[in-house]
């Protein structure tokens, strides 16, 4: 994957948190991330503003009736 430079102003709270918690060992990868992140959470946002509730399929409830239950 290519890289591009890029020059960012971060709360150094937040980016010293994500950093714990992720392990990660550079800003870069942090940022990698969290834009991943980003990309999915809109991707979904998205796809669900296109796709109304009554689209979309209610509960679905298994058939379990094959499944052995104690006592059989």
């Amino acid at each position: 994957m290519t890289k591009k430079k890029i020059s960012a102003t971060v709360d150094p709270e937040r980016l010293a948190e994500a950093v714990e918690l992720t392990g990660s060992i550079n800003v870069s990868s942090v940022l990698d991330r969290a834009l991943d992140a980003l990309i999915v959470q809109e991707r979904e946002r998205q796809w669900l503003a296109a796709h109304p509730a009554t689209d979309l399929p209610g509960e679905v409830v298994p058939d379990l009736s094959a499944l052995p239950w104690e006592g059989d």
